[in-house]
């Protein structure tokens, strides 16, 4: 009984702080859109920057809805499977743009993607909308 109360508390704190994440980041891409537009027009270089800008506006509303079911814990499982895919995606694009490098910021996303599958294997905890 105790070790499952310690995982469903584990599980709350991986969900909010994955969340929080999630939340600025998406909050950025939609309150200061410049920024993150010309990072994706540098990755995707080819991308006009309405097709740049495009992106950008919809992963600010999909990391929103990650955060959103991950604080309330709704549809965990998925969230964690797409927070996960995301976070690699990200990761792996720029490995490819820029290749390997010491820079900490770059390698945060191996965390957030492991946090992303851990939730999306475990699911929610009973500390959850559905408190399963």
């Amino acid at each position: 009984m105790e070790q499952n109360k310690k995982l469903d508390t584990a599980l709350l704190v991986l969900r909010i702080g994955l969340a929080i994440v999630f939340l600025l980041f998406g909050f950025q891409k939609l309150s200061s859109p410049s920024q993150t537009t010309a990072e994706i027009q540098l990755i995707l270089n080819f991308m006009p920057l309405a097709g740049a800008a495009a992106i950008n506006f919809y992963l600010g509303l999909l990391e929103i809805i990650v955060a959103l079911s991950l604080i309330i814990g709704i549809r965990v499982k998925l969230s964690g499977l797409i927070a996960a895919l995301l976070t690699a995606s990200f990761l792996g694009s720029f490995l490819i743009k820029f290749g390997l490098s010491i820079n900490p910021d770059l390698y945060r996303d191996v965390g957030l993607t492991a946090i992303g599958i851990a939730l999306a294997i475990l699911g929610a905890g009973k500390y959850s909308w559905v408190g399963k």
